[in-house]
């Protein structure tokens, strides 16, 4: 479920970034809801290059958003009273980086327009990426990786997205120090111990 203001928040948030050509892709929750899982959510997630940080501060400040943390990975912007809801830019700054974006598929959502969001496998990949990078955090984002599995499991994922790219993740997962990690992940989904949703009627 997404919050009803959202959609109308993101598409002047986009519409600000393709004014500068700011390169921009959903990530987070929207990126889920794209793949076939509802889940609830009061932000919005956003994947960019980090070079465009003077540009996309400008713009947040001119809608009204206060940037209340900034690291050179993240940014995250709160609006007043939190009218509007959170924002948080992710950034990427490395060719393979921006790989990522280009992957990215357009799509066309009655509720939440059309947008870029970034293919489940490289979603998968930037999950282990920030388990490794705060582990305080990892039991959320390894439910999220463990959820798109389940898609892939189900076949439920679009079949406009691209398969399951096992190798590509495991390429970022060997990087990140999540090779064990994403593996026994992957056999938690696709060996069925302790899957809730194995027994089916």
């Amino acid at each position: 479920m997404i919050l009803q203001k959202l959609p109308k928040v993101l598409q002047i948030v986009a519409d600000n970034l393709k004014g500068k050509d700011i390169p921009y892709s959903l990530i987070g929750a929207f990126a889920l809801n794209s793949y076939g899982l509802p889940k609830y959510t009061a932000d919005l997630d956003l994947l960019t290059e980090g070079r465009f940080w003077p540009e996309i501060s400008a713009i947040m400040e001119r809608l009204g958003y206060n940037c209340f943390q900034k690291t050179r990975s993240f940014a995250q912007f709160d609006s007043e009273l939190g009218v509007y809801g959170r924002i948080d830019f992710m950034f990427i700054s490395t060719s393979e980086g921006r790989d990522i974006l280009k992957r990215s598929l357009v799509v066309k959502d009655e509720v939440l327009g059309d947008h870029p969001v970034i293919q489940p496998t490289d979603f998968i990949i930037l999950k282990l990426m920030a388990i490794a990078n705060n582990p305080l955090r990892a039991s959320h984002d390894e439910g999220d990786i463990v959820s798109t599995l389940r898609l892939f499991k189900k076949e439920m994922i679009p079949s406009r997205f691209e398969p399951l790219d096992r190798e590509r993740i495991y390429l970022f997962a060997e990087r990140f120090g999540q090779r064990d990690k994403f593996d026994s992940l992957l056999d938690k989904v696709f060996s069925g111990k302790n899957d809730p949703d194995r027994f089916e009627l």
